[in-house]
Order: C-alpha cells, then structure tokens, then sequence
C-alpha cells in the first residue's frame, strides 16, 4: 500500500511537470522567493525511527520511571512516561562538536533524581577530531554544561556494550568515576562532574582489542576500563563509600575493587581467567551483579553468567559463568574459585 502511493504521487508530480511545469528560468531573469512572514513558522522534532544502537537503558535507583536511553551515534534520551516515548536530550549538539552526538555511559543521580550525567564521544580514533567531554545537567538533560577531557571517548567503538564506564557515588554524590578508553585508566571528580583527575593508583587501563592489527584504529583500540559500581552498605550518606568494584577489557585480570573509597586498589583474587566481565551493579542486598561472555572474538557474543553477593553477609556469596557445561562458583566473596561441571 505505501509503494503504491509512493508511485502515485511519482506520476502525478511527473504529469505536472508534462502538462505546464514551471518554466526554465532566464539567466538574466532570477525568479523572487517570497519572504516568510516573521512568526509563521514553528519548529519541531521529525521523528526518524531504526538505525543504530541501543548500547545502555539507564534507570535511576530512586525514583520509578526515571530512566535514560544511550545511543552510539544519537545522542541521548529520557523516558517520558506521562506521553510513553523517549525525549530527545542532545538535540543541542552543534556541527563543531558533532562527536558528541555519541553517547558512552549515562549516570543518573539517585540521591538528586534530577542531576544526570553523560559521557560523550564518537570515536577515539581520528575520525572524530575532538576529545571527548563530560556533560552534567542538573533539570533530567534540558540542559546542560560541559567539561572537556583529555582523551578521546567513544560511543560508537568496539566495546561500547561492556558496562556503564560512568558512576555516581551513592552515598556523596560529588564523586563520580569515569572508566576511559585507550590505556587512560580511571578518572575520578570530587566536585560534580565538573573537574576530572586520574586516578593514578589504579593499577590497570585494559589490554584487550578487538584487533590488533586494524590499521584504521578502530578495532585496534584498547577498550580500556569498561564499568564501575559501589558496595553501598559500605558507605553512610555524606561520605563516599568504601568499597567499589571497577571492571577492565582484561580477559585475566578483569575486576579490580577498593575497600578505602579509591585510595588504593587490589585485582578480586582468584577469579576464573579467560572469561569476558561485561556489566555490574550493585544495591544493598547485592553486591555485584556481572554479565560475562567467554569468546575468543570479544565480548559480543558466547556465554552468559552472573556475580552476586550479599553486604550485609559480606563472605557468602555466589558467582557463577555459565559457559557451555562448565560454572566456576565462589560462596566465600570471591576466593576461592571451584568449577563445577553440569551434565547435559
């Protein structure tokens, strides 16, 4: 149906133009356009579906409904349930900055639902020529301001699905961290979002590309320090908590936790190598909640798997990788690690 009307507006523009089109205009002739009437016209969003990913859904742990839509190349969005459809919050972003169309992480602020946070740019190769920024609003992304980091981000590079590098502290919520691409480690602010520092006793940026030997850049990139969650129990409301728990794009070395709120930092021992740490969270009945994946290609495809524990038992705890009929579980916070074989 919509072909043929499609073809039936075709063959009627094409038989006005046959039947009397407006004339081909005189060189020394120039046709006057019309000027537009001030205040006739108003402007809206078009709307533009499919395209693109869909990398993270962002939900604030406070207020019901609040939630915040990534997209690798589209900017970013906030649920609007009183209409049910998403609103566009990057529609601001200029041709200057058109990087940061390119959305990596989202933080929304529990303890203040209305700051939201996003880390923004496209590629960390040099296809986009700017560096990537931190964007703080404090109005749920009507608008905003911005800090310009020191390296590239990238909202549209390999990796862009392994966790939300980006977190706000739950108990101060003046702290943020930053995962980065690219060896640049983890970043740290103390004051909002609005100044940013490395984290230099962090012990490790990554290692792992999707390939090495892509000369673009793109798939060679290191994808860096890819998620970052805290141990709320650990924490009372004023001072940042103790314990936080930072995953890496290390395939054997890939979740490293503090238990002196970032001073200092120890890889989690004994955890099973070889096995992709794609996401975490965590709450005051769970610790960390990790999806893995185990492929020689990366973490986009292969098994999945979870880590749990409870804070307020801080040894039990269970964490499992289901990868075909092997699942290494701990109960004792981590170490040691057993594998324990499922029959088909």
């Amino acid at each position: 149906m919509r072909r043929t009307r499609v073809l039936t507006a075709v063959l009627a523009l094409a038989a006005g133009l046959l039947a009397g089109g407006p004339p081909a205009l005189a060189a020394d002739t120039p046709a006057a356009v019309p000027k537009a009437a001030a205040g006739t016209y108003s402007w809206h969003n078009a709307r533009i579906d499919g395209g693109g990913f869909v990398p993270g859904i962002v939900f604030n742990r406070a207020e019901p409904d609040l939630a915040y839509a990534r997209t690798d190349i589209g900017g970013a969005y906030r649920w609007q349930e009183s209409t049910g459809s998403w609103i566009p919050l990057l529609d601001s972003v200029g041709w200057d900055d058109w990087g940061h169309t390119g959305v990596v992480s989202i933080a929304s602020d529990a303890a203040d639902p209305d700051r939201v946070y996003a880390a923004v740019g496209t590629y960390t190769n040099d296809w986009d020529p700017g560096n990537g920024a931190v964007m703080r609003s404090t109005d749920r992304g009507a608008t905003w301001r911005k800090t310009v980091l020191p390296f590239k981000l990238g909202g549209n590079m390999p990796g862009r699905g392994m966790g939300e590098r980006l977190a706000v502290d739950p108990h101060d919520n003046d702290v943020l961290y930053l995962g980065a691409p690219s060896g640049h480690g983890l970043w740290r602010s103390t004051d909002a979002g609005v100044t940013w520092s490395k984290v230099t006793s962090f012990p490790n940026p990554g290692n792992y590309a999707q390939d090495p030997d892509d000369e673009s850049g793109y798939a060679s990139d290191n994808q860096g320090v890819v998620w970052v969650t805290f141990d709320e129990s650990t924490g009372t409301a004023g001072s940042p908590a103790r314990t936080v728990y930072v995953g890496v794009a290390d395939k054997d070395n890939a979740v490293y936790r503090s238990t002196d709120a970032g001073a200092t930092w120890e890889r989690v021992a004994a955890s099973p190598p070889g096995i992709w740490r794609t996401r975490a969270s965590s709450t005051r009945r769970t610790v960390t909640s990790i999806s893995r994946t185990a492929t020689p290609a990366g973490p986009t495809t292969g098994a999945r798997a979870g880590c749990t524990g409870t804070p307020r038992r801080p040894g039990p705890g269970r964490t499992s990788a289901r990868s075909r009929r092997r699942t290494p579980t701990s109960a004792s916070a981590g170490s040691p690690w057993t594998g324990r074989t499922r029959a088909r």
